[in-house]
């Protein structure tokens, strides 16, 4: 769902949250403009943008551990032709560092005793961003400062000539 010759169209899904939190069943894809492009549930739609079952099975589980941590700004990049590291980069933010560490233990342990143990993690004890790499996947959880220092969406979106799928998931 790109347009060609480097004019990019990002496509967003939008999760309402009902007052205790929890995800409501329909969500809407909308375009940059935040019209409507489609009336589905988040899951039909990542299941139209990954291709590969053990990586979309992955990315929804590590969603619902995202959501259940309270993680904000969830952001979902296909990196598939821009980067030799990660097909898919998963990016989302803490409100403070303790709530950025507790983030990616919630989903590093979890993941684990689920037997999908990270091929590494890197800057755990700070907090100001941490990254857990499940080899197609890589999961970046941020401080909202040293994101918007960062721009790491900006970097994947801007590669000249190439097509980029975002899909991101952010509470109203």
């Amino acid at each position: 769902m790109t347009d060609k010759c480097g004019i990019r169209t990002f496509y967003h899904l939008i999760l309402s949250y009902k007052r205790n939190l929890v995800a409501e069943k329909d969500t809407v894809l909308k375009n940059s403009d935040n019209k409507v492009a489609y009336e589905l549930n988040y899951e039909n739609n990542l299941d139209k943008a990954i291709a590969d079952d053990s990586d979309r099975a992955l990315i929804k589980r590590i969603l619902e551990l995202l959501e259940d941590a309270k993680a904000e700004e969830i952001v979902l990049i296909d990196a598939q032709h821009r980067s030799s590291l990660a097909d898919y980069l998963l990016i989302c933010e803490g409100r403070s560092q303790l709530h950025c560490r507790g983030i990616a233990e919630n989903v590093e342990h979890n993941l684990k005793r689920e037997g999908e143990a990270s091929l590494g993690i890197e800057g755990e004890r700070e907090g100001n961003w941490v990254l857990l790499d499940y080899g197609n996947i890589i999961l970046h959880v941020f401080h909202p400062e040293i994101r918007k220092y960062y721009r790491l969406e900006e970097l994947y979106e801007q590669v000249p000539g190439q097509n980029c799928t975002k899909i991101s998931m952010t509470s109203e």
